[in-house]
């Protein structure tokens, strides 16, 4: 019997937690920010976003709340950043797009 469910073609992941990035990170994956307006004040957040090795993408939660991990400010997602990847010297801030 054939099913083409795209969910039995995808194996499930666990949950990508914050504590577990570096072991992520060493297991060939890398992280992508993307900027978001916080709805409860307009402002500029950035979610880290976990890059797998094959492109797919998920999103960082922390272990504490379960809640997506984010930035209020470039200079904190830099500081993270150089902490999780410090063979890195790049880092590429994309800006939120204006409505």
């Amino acid at each position: 019997m054939v099913q083409s469910s795209e969910a039995v073609r995808q194996p499930k992941r666990a949950l990508l937690l914050g504590n577990r990035v570096r072991q992520f990170i060493k297991r060939g994956g890398r992280l992508r920010y993307e900027p978001h307006k916080d709805p409860s004040n307009g402002k500029t957040v950035w979610v880290v976003m976990g890059v797998f090795p094959d492109e797919t993408e998920e999103p960082v939660f922390t272990s504490s709340s379960g809640e997506h991990k984010h930035f209020r400010s470039a200079d904190a997602m830099i500081q993270y950043h150089s902490q999780m990847c410090p063979d890195e010297d790049v880092l590429i801030v994309p800006m939120p797009t204006s409505h």
